[in-house]
């Protein structure tokens, strides 16, 4: 009998503190307003031209802590974190790489850490804007922000406290920059500790024209089994785009849209036992845009083991690319590459996505 009291006390007592763990991280949730300002930081003048040839990137930098030998629990692997802050920085240095080799008019980066356990505390925002320079503004919007991420269950390797969101660089004048919160959530607790899915959305001057130019940095939910968080962000993007098509605005939509591509349905089959990442519905693009993508490589693999190129457990996937309203035309990358956008391929050395850069120009 003595035993079954202690062990009757024992389990009152873990189920007090799970109750206030639970608890205060309900207490201290992040709960962002449903459309928000955005500071931009060093803010430029120059303007947006027509008829000018532009470049922007889209790239997913895995906040410095997917690279080539990394997995990761959610995908099946075992890791929570990389093994230390070296492998972080020989990461971000070769991140960093990768946006001053491939110079940019925007650059749309997703999961960039400004203050998190698993990246060791290395403020990303800062390092890339310092990288970047004094030529171009910086726009950062949180979408992922806790006090203590208790996943995976370990002692050593759990995420703790995250502070990580996406960013927008540019060398033009920005007129506004808005945080959009994407409808829809994971239930309760689920929800206290996760993502909380946004786009931001930059708005550009055009000299000469009483349009603007709208770019939109975005990173769609991931891990959606029923596809429910999908369908509503989806939803919200085209009523957005929707509105943009009547006021006549050239549109750029860019980043992580976690759902493969219509053009690139059945291109990387998926393993029944792996992530899917469903295909968008054609329904999902209104009239007056396209999707602009590049089928030739990959743009993301699961992160159910370090990088292995030819292995059969190699999951590759085409999630990252571009939305462009009708009155954008593409232009030549270079004389080698014909098409407008292109897949940079680094064999996944620093992330667990490749960047996607595209040429543009506004026509009348």
């Amino acid at each position: 009998m003595k035993i079954l009291k202690v062990l009757s006390k024992i389990i009152i007592v873990l189920i007090v503190i799970a109750g206030l763990f639970v608890g205060t991280l309900t207490l201290f949730e992040y709960r962002p307003d449903d459309l928000e300002n955005i500071e931009i930081t060093n803010n430029q003048d120059l303007t947006i031209n027509m008829n000018e040839v532009y470049q922007i990137m889209t790239f997913n930098i895995g906040y410095a802590g997917l690279g080539e030998d990394e997995d990761f629990v959610m995908d099946g692997g075992q890791k929570g974190r990389p093994d230390s802050l070296s492998v972080v920085q020989d990461y971000f240095d070769g991140i960093q790489s990768i946006l001053t080799n491939n110079p940019s008019d925007f650059y749309l980066l997703q999961e960039v850490d400004q203050k998190a356990r698993r990246s060791y505390n290395l403020n990303q925002v800062d390092g890339i804007s310092q990288t970047l320079g004094d030529d171009y503004s910086s726009q950062y919007a949180l979408n992922f922000k806790s006090i203590f991420v208790p996943f995976p269950l370990s002692l050593t390797d759990y995420i703790g406290s995250v502070e990580s969101g996406i960013q927008t660089l540019t060398k033009f004048e920005g007129v506004t920059s808005e945080r959009h919160q994407f409808p829809g959530a994971f239930s309760w607790p689920l929800r206290v500790a996760n993502l909380k899915r946004a786009m931001m959305v930059s708005t550009f001057d055009i000299s000469g024209s009483d349009k603007q130019l709208i770019i939109v940095n975005l990173h769609m939910s991931a891990y959606d089994s029923d596809g429910s968080l999908r369908d509503q962000e989806m939803n919200y993007l085209k009523t957005f785009l929707e509105e943009q098509e009547v006021l006549g605005n050239y549109v750029v939509v860019g980043g992580d849209f976690n759902q493969t591509f219509p053009q690139a349905d059945g291109l990387y089959p998926v393993n029944s036992d792996f992530y899917e990442a469903y295909t968008i519905e054609d329904s999902f693009i209104p009239s007056g845009y396209r999707f602009e993508v590049d089928l030739s490589e990959p743009t993301c693999r699961l992160l159910n083991q370090p990088y292995e190129k030819d292995s059969e457990l190699t999951q590759y996937y085409l999630i990252d690319g571009f939305i462009v309203s009708d009155n954008i035309e593409l232009s030549e990358i270079s004389t080698e590459v014909m098409q407008g956008v292109m897949t940079i391929n680094h064999e996944f050395l620093y992330s667990d996505h490749n960047p996607v850069i595209m040429k543009f120009k506004l026509i009348d």
